[in-house]
């Protein structure tokens, strides 16, 4: 039914056609206004080549990425036994799908990286495996790739699961290696677009500049 179902036609409309101009060489922030991260744009731009940019295309990422915040929620609900993450999963699924149906929206796409990060950083915490450290910070760079405005939760979040190993300097030195490789498509956007641009279109513009609707409360 949701991939009949009338969409979100600004929104999916966007996550249509910036890719589509993504393949074309134009370069977000600077050739168009993007309020996001570039991250989620480079994916879909490559998901587009090989599946084609489709409606249906374009849904079933959505799709995908909604499935991948309520695995994640899930396996972060283990700790409390199978009904309760099951329980929690299906919440989540509630949440996730009735609000904007599978429109790939880079806040999905984020939330999902940020999840799975967070559950890389629980196991990381519990079994003291530097590899994990790895995969969880990888993830927090590809979720800050997709929305930047995630860094205060993530950051929160991987400083309290990496408080017991905050002073070994090998496992300190996989994490921000990590961070580093996960950042790779921010770091190429910051060399394209300029780091005032990227700024403007991904700090200032949507906070800022936009409409008074988007600040948080003081």
């Amino acid at each position: 039914g949701l991939y009949k179902a009338t969409g979100s036609s600004m929104e999916e409309g966007f996550m249509l056609v910036f890719p589509n101009l993504v393949q074309q060489g134009w370069v977000p922030n600077r050739d168009f206004l993007h309020l996001y991260g570039p991250t989620s744009l480079d994916v879909l731009a490559v998901w587009y080549r090989i599946f084609g940019d489709s409606l249906g295309s374009e849904r079933t990422f959505g799709l995908l990425q909604n499935l991948a915040i309520v695995a994640a929620i899930y396996a972060l609900g283990r700790v409390a036994g199978h009904v309760a993450a099951v329980g929690a999963a299906l919440v989540a699924a509630m949440f996730v799908m009735t609000p904007i149906g599978l429109t790939a929206l880079a806040w999905h796409g984020g939330v999902a990286l940020a999840l799975w990060a967070t559950v890389f950083g629980a196991r990381a915490r519990a079994t003291a495996n530097p590899a994990d450290w790895w995969y969880a910070t990888i993830l927090a760079g590809l979720a800050l790739g997709f929305r930047p405005d995630l860094v205060i939760a993530l950051a929160l979040t991987l400083l309290f699961l990496a408080w017991p190993v905050l002073r070994q300097a090998t496992t300190m030195l996989v994490a921000v290696a990590g961070l580093m490789v996960g950042l790779l498509p921010v770091w190429w956007h910051l060399g394209q677009a300029g780091l005032r641009t990227a700024f403007e279109g991904m700090v200032l513009e949507p906070v800022v500049d936009l409409r008074p609707g988007r600040e948080l409360p003081r």
